[in-house]
């Protein structure tokens, strides 16, 4: 898995943005990452729709070789950690916090995410109902206006994606960072999701990312 990186300044910060869908928080050796859906799979199985277990083992396989990678002391994951209850996909988490545990794992709670005190106390996630703050900047798995500057804030939830033309005439839609003064939008870290390519660049600068590249679209 090759890893590529962008760094950029957020609130005074140095934030290193990757091709693996995720931010990395030097400073504070954070890993930052939204919409996992743990159990997404398995739950669309459940409904008679035909889909293999491996995307939920390959998307925690690639957050163990970003841990490796970065070797950070804390996980936020801003929302949609699980899809919707506990499944067999589910406990795949016991056995990722069995390999790392003195690794914090925070979760800002997203319009999927059902655990349980009892569930989040077993896999030792610090839940968080709506934000959490470190070093002024705000985790909610909801973004806000572009333009409310209020706050700086780091969200999920829309998937966002970007849309561009390579020759001759094709239309390319790739996953991407959202990024605005006030507000940066994380991709869906999970490949098992779709994209919100709406056209956003009036508010922000977009990071189209691939399996090897994370480049700039537009201008910043």
């Amino acid at each position: 898995m090759k890893i590529a990186e962008q760094t950029i300044t957020f609130n005074k910060q140095e934030l290193t943005l990757n091709n693996q869908r995720s931010i990395f928080w030097k400073e504070t050796k954070s890993l930052i990452l939204s919409d996992l859906h743990l159990g997404k799979a398995a739950h669309f199985r459940k409904h008679g729709i035909a889909i293999p277990m491996d995307t939920s083992l390959a998307d925690l396989n690639r957050l163990e070789h970003l841990i490796g990678h970065y070797q950070p002391r804390q996980v936020i994951v801003v929302g949609d950690l699980v899809h919707a209850g506990i499944n067999q996909e589910v406990l795949l988490l016991e056995v990722f916090r069995l390999k790392y545990p003195q690794l914090q794992l925070h979760l800002v709670k997203g319009n999927h995410d059902r655990l349980s005190s009892q569930i989040s106390k077993r896999f030792s996630i610090h839940h968080h109902e709506e934000i959490f703050e470190l070093n002024e900047i705000l985790f909610k798995h909801h973004p806000s206006d572009a333009a409310d500057h209020s706050s700086f804030r780091i969200s999920g939830h829309i998937h966002p994606g970007v849309s561009i033309i390579i020759p001759p005439k094709r239309h390319l839609r790739l996953p991407c960072f959202l990024v605005a003064e006030h507000q940066i939008i994380l991709p869906a870290f999970s490949r098992f999701t779709g994209l919100d390519s709406s056209d956003m660049s009036a508010t922000y600068g977009c990071y189209a990312i691939t399996d090897d590249l994370i480049f700039p679209v537009g201008s910043f």
